[in-house]
């Protein structure tokens, strides 16, 4: 396969990893998980997924700062998901599982404290209705969904997250992206 290495250093970790034509950010790390990673916070020793983790770059960090937690990366797309366990590999995690899902329907009614994700956007309106719907009902009480999403569709995801969540907090914005937070109460 055409695999490129790239090596990162990420919330003071070097991250090494591949990536692959047709799938997410071929390039490297796209600006959107930039951001988030940039941003984010994480409760320790929690459970928490990447939802739709592509090539697993998120989830590795997320690993790597919470090493007495544990990782689900989910990912629909299966040449992702094979590349995500690889890069899991790579970096040497034994705190994270890859899964085959289409969002959480590999691990059935597992909750989590923190879900994190850069949704396809370009699935629509609708699409981003479902996986708020399904992050809310897997999330534990008190639980955070932290979404990175294109500006232009702030004022939308906002108004999604309040109404699924009651609450949305801008974190972080960017300059194609910006950076959002939900808690469930």
């Amino acid at each position: 396969m055409d695999q490129t290495l790239h090596t990162e250093n990420l919330k003071g970790f070097e991250i090494k990893f591949h990536t692959l034509p047709g799938v997410f950010s071929k390039q490297g790390l796209d600006g959107g998980t930039k951001l988030l990673i940039d941003y984010l916070e994480i409760k320790d020793e929690t459970v928490m997924a990447d939802l739709g983790a592509g090539g697993g770059v998120l989830g590795i960090v997320l690993a790597k700062l919470n090493p007495h937690g544990h990782v689900h990366l989910l990912e629909d797309h299966l040449r992702a998901k094979e590349l995500a366990q690889e890069n899991v590999e790579l970096n040497g995690l034994k705190n994270v599982e890859v899964f085959l899902s289409d969002l959480f329907s590999a691990v059935g009614s597992r909750s989590y404290h923190q879900i994190f994700s850069n949704p396809p956007q370009h699935l629509g309106n609708e699409f981003l209705e479902l996986i708020a719907l399904e992050c809310y009902k897997h999330l534990k009480l008190g639980g955070q969904l932290w979404w990175v999403m294109q500006k232009h569709l702030k004022p939308f995801t906002q108004r999604l997250l309040e109404s699924h969540f009651g609450n949305c907090k801008i974190v972080a914005h960017g300059k194609e992206h910006v950076v959002l937070k939900a808690d469930k109460n």
